[in-house]
């Protein structure tokens, strides 16, 4: 049996993500996981790494470090962005803040597809609240969780995986979206 094209696409992007599942591993560990990230497989937990001391200044072989504030507001514009394409109906627009794998393995058409059929109270949200971002400098990868709430009852959350490009932060992809609470 032949994989139809969007399984084919899902299993190009898991495959590609397998490079950056040790990255991944290590940079899951460092927070509280609160979200799965779609289409990475479950792997042995790497060793953890000895922590730095407060007097070291974080290094590439030291791993995932928390994000310094260029580092976030640039994640943060691209996820705010897309949402605000996503909100406006432009969907193209929405595509292009996705990294250039991503662009590679999954057409517009499937996009729109796993959007709004997985995504859809992202859509209509107009409001996101960030946290917990880390970075690995030396794989250009990061990780942000981020919470919105949706017609003042549900509070929803999935955490973005992040892919520094030429153009910025693209997203590389995001964990299944959940109800994390409930608004006021």
């Amino acid at each position: 049996m032949v994989p139809s094209p969007e399984v084919d696409s899902q299993m190009k992007i898991a495959r590609q993500l397998t490079y950056a599942i040790p990255v991944l591993l290590l940079l899951v560990g460092c927070v509280q996981p609160q979200a799965e990230i779609v289409s990475v497989p479950e792997l042995p937990t790497a060793e953890a790494q000895p922590e730095s001391t407060q007097s070291e200044a974080p290094t590439i072989e030291d791993g995932p470090i928390d994000c310094d504030a260029s580092v976030q507001e640039g994640i943060e514009s691209t996820v705010n962005a897309q949402t605000s394409a996503f909100a406006g109906d432009n969907f193209e627009r929405a595509y292009s803040f996705a990294s250039p794998s991503f662009r590679s393995n999954v057409t517009l058409e499937g996009f729109v597809e796993i959007i709004a059929g997985s995504y859809g109270p992202l859509i209509e949200s107009s409001e996101l609240l960030f946290s917990d971002c880390l970075v690995d400098l030396a794989s250009e990868l990061a990780l942000i969780d981020v919470r919105f709430l949706q017609a003042g009852n549900d509070v929803y959350g999935l955490r973005y995986l992040m892919l520094e490009t030429m153009d910025g932060w693209r997203v590389q992809g995001a964990s299944n979206l959940r109800v994390v609470g409930e608004g006021a």
